[in-house]
């Protein structure tokens, strides 16, 4: 059995009622990061806005990581491009060690529909020195995150080309990226993942390989159910998947994980048992633990924790039974 998630008891981390700015119906799906500056967990935050039904991502900052201290009174990151005419949605934030910067890839959505667009920072508190780069793959796509560090000299990254994660590389991340790649993930019918995956958090790396969240769903008749789950990734060849989740690592049960209501940020018509969501975005290591992060019911945001040795030493073991039965 994989070590389990245990929601902290601080849920909701962010609720609408929070955003001091806008009226919100939503305030979810967090980009997360430590500031190597300030030691804070900074959020960006996705806000849904009543009046004009178009999202921007708030600043949130917490200095534990499970109360949120502040949360600024002006988005962060505004629709100020054409790619961004409709919103600014899902953010993810990695942070590149050897360059002492910040990547921030994100869903710029316009007429041109979806596109993964990023933004990079030396100071993530001050965005009047965020670099737009634009969208970085052509078409349709989301679910973007990038490797904190290079391998063999070049860019890591995991996209998603729906309805599964291809894993991509590119010498810079000023460039245009490929849209296609290596497969590493897609559904699996009569799953928890029938529909489509895709990546949630940037990769961090572990004695077993690069490990990160992502987010599964399950088909619109099947109610459209969001959940998360474990995969590790091989340390030196990351287009090589050492272990799937065969079950959630953590699904909408929570209340705050479910809506059965209606919210103007959603299609009702796809979720005919109502908005049942984990959606990851986020993962920080603290002390013992790592910390993820979720958009809740895609209303509010959430967290979670697990110890770092109970999670790897049940992976690993999960790993080595695969192994002696012929799986992967």
């Amino acid at each position: 059995m994989i070590a389990p998630l245990e929601r902290l008891a601080t849920n909701p981390l962010v609720r609408p009622s929070q955003i001091p700015f806008t009226r919100a119906s939503g305030s979810f799906n967090p980009g997360v990061t430590v500031d190597r500056a300030s030691g804070r967990v900074v959020f960006l935050v996705r806000v849904f806005e009543e009046d004009t039904r178009r999202s921007c991502l708030a600043m949130a900052l917490s200095s534990d990581g499970e109360y949120v201290d502040e949360i600024w009174d002006r988005p962060a990151i505004a629709r100020e491009a054409p790619y961004e005419e409709w919103g600014v949605e899902d953010a993810r934030i990695t942070y590149l060690e050897d360059e002492g910067r910040y990547a921030i890839t994100y869903t710029g959505y316009s007429p041109a529909g979806p596109r993964v667009c990023l933004i990079t920072t030396d100071d993530l508190l001050r965005p009047e020195r965020y670099r737009r780069h634009g969208p970085r793959i052509a078409g349709e796509n989301k679910n973007c995150v990038i490797f904190p560090e290079k391998v063999d000299g070049q860019y890591v990254i995991l996209h998603r080309p729906m309805p599964r994660i291809v894993c991509a590389r590119v010498a810079s991340l000023e460039d245009d990226w490929p849209d296609t790649g290596v497969p590493l993930l897609g559904p699996q019918p009569g799953t928890w993942r029938s529909s489509r995956v895709g990546a949630g958090a940037p990769p961090v790396r572990t004695n077993l390989g690069w490990l990160f969240p992502f987010h599964g769903a399950t088909a619109i008749e099947e109610g459209n159910v969001y959940s998360m789950g474990w995969c590790v990734l091989n340390s030196e060849n990351p287009e090589t998947v050492l272990y799937v989740s065969d079950a959630p690592a953590l699904a909408p049960e929570a209340p705050y994980e479910i809506e059965l209501g209606p919210i103007p940020q959603v299609d009702h018509a796809n979720f005919i048992t109502g908005v049942r969501v984990v959606f990851p975005q986020g993962l920080i290591e603290r002390a013992d633990d790592f910390l993820i992060y979720y958009g809740a019911a895609d209303v509010c945001v959430a967290g979670a924790r697990v110890g770092k040795r109970k999670l790897l030493e049940s992976i690993e073991k999960s790993m080595k039974n695969n192994a002696a039965a012929g799986a992967v």
